[in-house]
């Protein structure tokens, strides 16, 4: 059950970080770099939640099973 709820809380950043990436740049095309670096910066830190939520959940696997 754990298992799961980690898989789609890694799922639920990625759809975040896709989104916040796709309006920022969006955003720049149309009113520049100034009024959407918030959402790059958004956007990165949901990457990196994404990255160290995979790393947790592959490390409990891996200690439960060895």
């Amino acid at each position: 059950m754990k298992d799961k709820v980690s898989r789609i809380f890694e799922v639920l950043w990625i759809i975040v970080a896709i989104l916040c990436l796709s309006a920022a740049i969006h955003q720049t095309i149309y009113e520049g770099i100034s009024k959407s670096y918030v959402l790059f910066i958004f956007s990165l830190i949901a990457f990196a939640m994404y990255f160290v939520r995979k790393q947790i959940r592959k490390s409990k696997k891996d200690n439960s099973n060895g």
